[in-house]
């Protein structure tokens, strides 16, 4: 839901800078070489897919539990996945780690999953690597995430609808960054809260509408943003109660309104859904609590 530009580094100088950290199987690296041209033709189609909004149609590669398969020319699963935890993540494969923390710097400390509101811990395999070793390394399919948004970690679960998809914060359709989607309501209570949820536009399509409350159920953005709202909620109230005491209720939301407004928040940031809920509720403007 916050996008990140696309990376510079292609899927071929990924892969064969990883490549170039084997120096002790030559074997292995012979064997990387040779498949160069076909990851080639399969990023190709992740970035078309991925664009379209398709990549649940990528088949993934299915074996046995203890089986480990061939997924490019004479190269098998357990490789593509070392050449990941091993040749890219390990701190001492300098030219290939150079690459992970770049995608890791790209996200200016925000997870672009929830928003911004975790910072980024490490690079999350968007099309898991259990399934799809053949993307362990291809920038495009490594997001960086926060801990409580890395899909690896959810038991590498991965889409099979088009419905079932959460948002790909370098290739997903613009309107879903650019466009409202999130709101918030004021619950007249004592302590008041706010209660964040998913209002599409009413002209997307289906699938898109379930698309953003897939992504909003996954990462359970109700709860965390509720959890952060509730905290600055606190502190405005005190603000209320005392300076802004005096306040008409139409200055108090004019002043929620700049906040709401503010250029520094994307569309679907929680503060901006936060003051933009508050700045329109009669009940909490009128309030001096």
């Amino acid at each position: 839901m916050k996008r990140l530009s696309i990376p510079s580094v292609s899927m071929q100088d990924s892969y064969k800078t990883c490549i170039s950290g084997v120096v002790n199987d030559d074997g292995l690296r012979k064997r990387l070489e040779a498949c160069c041209d076909r990851f080639k033709d399969n990023s190709d189609e992740y970035f078309r897919k991925g664009c379209d909004g398709k990549l649940y149609s990528i088949v993934p590669i299915k074996h046995e539990c203890n089986e480990d398969p061939v997924v490019v020319g004479e190269v098998i699963k357990s490789e593509l996945v070392k050449l990941y935890d091993y040749y890219m993540v390990n701190k001492t494969k300098k030219s290939a780690r150079k690459i992970y923390d770049q995608l890791i710097l790209a996200a200016n400390e925000k997870c672009p999953f929830c928003g911004g509101i975790g910072r980024p811990k490490n690079l999350d395999h968007f099309l898991p690597k259990a399934h799809y070793p053949q993307f362990s390394v291809f920038p495009l399919n490594l997001v960086p995430a926060c801990r409580d948004c890395n899909m690896d970690g959810k038991g590498n679960i991965y889409a099979t609808s088009a419905e079932e998809q959460v948002l790909h914060p370098y290739l997903d359709n613009d309107r879903f960054f650019n466009e409202q989607w999130i709101f918030a309501r004021v619950i007249q209570s004592d302590p008041c809260v706010l209660e964040f949820y998913v209002k599409p536009p009413e002209c997307w399509d289906d699938t898109a509408k379930s698309r953003i409350k897939k992504h909003f159920k996954s990462f359970d953005l109700a709860d965390r943003y509720g959890i952060q709202a509730a905290e600055e909620l606190s502190i405005l109230i005190d603000q209320r109660k005392e300076f802004m005491c005096a306040y008409s209720p139409d200055d108090f939301g004019m002043h929620l309104r700049s906040i709401a407004n503010s250029p520094s928040l994307f569309v679907n940031h929680w503060r901006k859904v936060m003051h933009q809920a508050l700045a329109g509720d009669t009940w909490f403007c009128s309030n001096k609590f």
